[in-house]
C-alpha cells in the first residue's frame, strides 16, 4: 500500500529536534525524502502524519 500525507516530520543527520514539511497535496515517502534532500539534505528519519492520528494537533 502507497501511503500519501500532507504533512511529513523529519530528523536531519546529527540533529536531536523534529522538523517539520507540508506539501500541498499529499505525497509519498519517496516524493517527501527527494524534496528534502533538495531543499535541506538527505533526512535521518521521516514520518508521515495524519489528522487521524492520535494525538496528533496538526501543528
Amino acid at each position: 500500500m502507497i501511503v500519501r500525507r500532507r504533512t511529513w516530520l523529519y530528523r536531519l543527520p546529527g540533529e536531536r529536534a523534529i522538523r517539520s514539511i507540508s506539501f500541498k497535496i499529499p505525497v509519498t515517502t519517496a516524493q517527501a525524502k527527494e524534496a528534502l534532500k533538495r531543499l535541506v539534505g538527505p533526512p535521518s528519519e521521516l514520518w508521515g502524519r495524519s489528522l487521524d492520528d492520535p494525538g496528533y494537533s496538526g501543528t
